[in-house]
């Protein structure tokens, strides 16, 4: 082998080990920078919920990162054989974390249940709870509220003096 041979061999190498480099380099930032989530969904052929796994970007802080997962329970499943959770236009409002307890505030369209939803509203509410709690292991309790009230529990309204 003469000079121009091993020189190319050696460039070949080099711009595969650099490629190879680079590759990897993605390959374990993109590892910590994404969450494997699992969100539970009705599944009427088992009569039933079963998780469906989701890989959402990871975000700064817990309240984004429950907020996220609770949008993609919202956006609905991607398996055919699952069906949405909630009712057509229910909003996330917001989420809150304080200690080990998430504030998960939605819109009024969450209690109005349609065609389309096929858990009770009690089923509804523990498929978040359960969605939630077990992809945010440091979470003890999920209260959701509507429009700021929880359901079941009466109205807060001002005493006059």
């Amino acid at each position: 082998m003469n000079f121009s041979q091993n020189k190319s061999i050696l460039v070949s190498a080099g711009a595969f080990v650099l490629v190879f480099l680079i590759a990897l380099v993605f390959f374990l930032v993109e590892g910590r920078t994404r969450i494997n989530g699992l969100i539970f969904f009705p599944e009427p052929a088992r009569r039933g919920i079963s998780g469906e796994p989701r890989r959402v970007y990871r975000q700064k802080t817990m309240e984004d990162n429950v907020q996220l997962l609770v949008r993609e329970m919202l956006l609905g499943p991607m398996d055919i054989r699952h069906t949405n959770i909630f009712p057509q236009n229910t909003r996330l409002k917001s989420v809150l974390v304080r200690g080990s307890a998430v504030y998960i505030d939605f819109s009024p369209e969450i209690l109005f249940l349609d065609a389309h939803t096929y858990l009770s509203f009690d089923e509804l509410l523990a498929a978040i709870r359960q969605t939630v709690l077990f992809n945010f292991r440091k979470l003890t309790d999920v209260i959701i509220t509507i429009n700021g009230q929880e359901p079941g529990h009466p109205s807060f309204f001002p005493q006059k003096g």
